[in-house]
């Protein structure tokens, strides 16, 4: 089984297997990137990883210093492997099996720090960004990435709370920003 490895953190260099369903699991540059441009704003974040796969972004966040990180997918396996591996190495990382869309209504509380991987078939980006900004910290340090497919120019989202910012290339994987 394939895996990624943790580049940052006290959990750094340990390994994440990548569940033989999930087919495209973000390079270790553009998470790296993503969190160079999260910089201190980890430090103490709640952590919501959204179409989590293998949960690496989770284990990367609260190894970087988020108080703590939810991880969402609809793979029960994987979010089983997240839950085993949260518990193996004492960090505070949830996993829940679920669609992401409406596990986003039911999440107690609010996330500083957003990421979400859709899968690249997903087009209800608009939806997403929606539902996204109910469970988001009201705060100009808080912030949402969504990485999609290299397109001609950035997906349109609705006049909600959240702000597309800059987006962020690397290679055919695009990480828009918003924040609120």
């Amino acid at each position: 089984m394939a895996s990624l490895r943790i580049t940052g953190g006290n959990l750094r260099g340990r390994r994440v297997p990548v569940p033989p369903e999930q087919t495209r699991p973000t390079s270790e540059r553009a998470r790296q990137a993503f969190f160079n441009i999260v910089g201190d704003r980890i430090e103490g974040a709640r952590f919501l990883d959204l179409f989590a796969g293998s949960g690496v972004f989770s284990f990367e966040a609260v190894s970087r210093g988020a108080s703590s990180s939810t991880a969402i997918d609809q793979d029960r396996k994987a979010m089983s492997t997240v839950t085993r591996l949260a518990a193996e190495w004492s960090v505070n990382v949830d996993a829940m099996a679920a669609d992401v869309e409406r596990a986003l209504s039911r999440l107690p509380g609010t996330y500083d720090i957003v990421y979400a991987d859709p899968p690249y078939s997903f087009a209800r980006y608009d939806r997403l960004v929606e539902a996204i900004s109910s469970c988001v910290k009201p705060s100009p340090e808080s912030m949402v990435a969504i990485e999609h497919r290299r397109r001609s120019e950035p997906f349109q989202v609705g006049d909600g709370p959240l702000k597309a910012g800059r987006t962020a290339e690397y290679g055919e994987v695009w990480i828009t920003f918003f924040q609120t």
